[in-house]
């Protein structure tokens, strides 16, 4: 029992952790633009550097799994987070690139391990831990987003202070890493499976994980602009914004939970993209019940993230087949994810209605049903 506890504790830290740093920069980048004289364009880069990394660092983790133990890749990756905090409390243009980048990197990675060290050394609780990561994983956002300001505030009116904050909270994830490390080490033995590239199956996984992701950030970004232009001040606009993500966090736990104990999970992506799909049209045709769609909004996505983190699970049989297609999945997910706030900003700019944005919205949200369809059937790789 004090085993489980101390693995379910090691879980919830880290995901937790590994969205401060990115949520936490985008509230004070007024202030950090002033003091550094950044532009738009460079000061956009710090924060869309991490997601690049997400993509282009995830196939790193299957090779370098069969050298090292996931369990120590797992505290390098929270101590890695800790030094990445620290270094943006210096305070400079060239200390909150390289934090961006260590951030990112070490972010990549974990998220790639931490499912195949559930699934090959904690297989009985694979639903629950699962469950437990993706819920947390939006809850580390809200938390380092809503904080962001006041604690640059209450810490002398310094930005650099509050993104350095963040150091405190990952060093719990370091030391709980590490005592989970001294129970076992796992390695991810045996051949690597066949490329991945011509079958259907980690193509679906991959790109609904990219559908989801494009929708969840189209909607970050753009969603409280949405509301301003509908009579919502910004203040409530935000709020409603953080309601969305605190309601996304149990249905965030309990998909991954379900999935799990289902041959396939096509009633549970019905179910999410509907949700996100009745949001999108009520803000679309009723703006005025915004608590309501955000809410319904919050509620698929977090549904969305929870089947999309689970399916690389329970689609593939090996750690090997569940380490490659992780990799995959998160490679091509972040890299479609990308596309998202871009479409529905392109989308607004062509034709000057945030109307015509949230159809697009809508249609993100709807393309998700063609891969997810495919990748929920039950079928695993070899």
């Amino acid at each position: 029992m004090r085993s489980g506890r101390l693995v379910a504790a090691a879980v919830v830290l880290l995901a937790l952790n590994l969205r401060t740093l990115i949520a936490s920069l985008p509230p004070l980048l007024p202030d950090i633009r002033a003091d550094l004289h950044l532009s738009a364009t460079i000061a956009g880069l710090l924060t869309t550097l991490p997601v690049i990394c997400f993509g282009a660092f995830a196939p790193v983790l299957p090779r370098l799994a069969r050298r090292i133990a996931l369990e120590r890749i797992l505290v390098a990756c929270a101590v890695v987070t800790v030094a990445a905090a620290g270094l943006r409390g210096a305070g400079t243009t060239a200390t909150l690139f390289a934090a961006s980048l260590l951030a990112g990197i070490a972010v990549a990675i974990a998220q790639g391990a931490l499912p195949i060290l559930i699934r090959t050394r904690f297989s009985a609780q694979t639903g629950h831990l699962m469950g437990a990561y993706s819920m947390a994983l939006p809850l580390g956002a809200t938390l380092a987003a809503a904080a962001a300001v006041p604690l640059a505030h209450v810490l002398g009116h310094s930005w650099p202070r509050s993104l350095a904050f963040w150091l405190l909270p990952a060093v719990p994830a370091v030391l709980v890493w590490v005592s989970v490390a001294r129970g076992g080490e796992t390695l991810i033995e045996g051949p690597p499976p066949a490329s991945l590239r011509l079958d259907p199956l980690a193509w679906s996984v991959a790109l609904y994980f990219g559908a989801q992701s494009a929708s969840f950030y189209a909607g970050l970004a753009w969603i409280p602009e949405i509301l301003v232009s509908n009579d919502y001040s910004e203040t409530t606009a935000g709020g409603l914004q953080a309601i969305g993500s605190l309601v996304s966090m149990a249905p965030a736990f309990a998909v991954p939970l379900l999935a799990s104990r289902l041959g396939h999970q096509l009633p549970i992506l019905l179910a999410v993209v509907a949700a996100t799909s009745a949001g999108v049209i009520g803000l679309l045709i009723a703006p005025s019940a915004g608590l309501l769609w955000v809410s319904l909004i919050g509620a698929g996505q977090g549904g969305m993230l929870g089947l999309a983190l689970i399916l690389p699970v329970l689609r593939a049989r090996t750690a090997q087949s569940v380490a490659s297609l992780t990799a995959m999945a998160l490679c091509v997910g972040y890299l479609v994810a990308a596309s998202g706030p871009w479409i529905l900003g392109l989308v607004h700019d062509a034709s000057g209605s945030w109307s015509a944005a949230l159809v697009a919205l809508l249609a993100i949200t709807l393309a998700q049903l063609v891969p997810g369809a495919y990748a929920c059937r039950a079928r695993v790789l070899g």
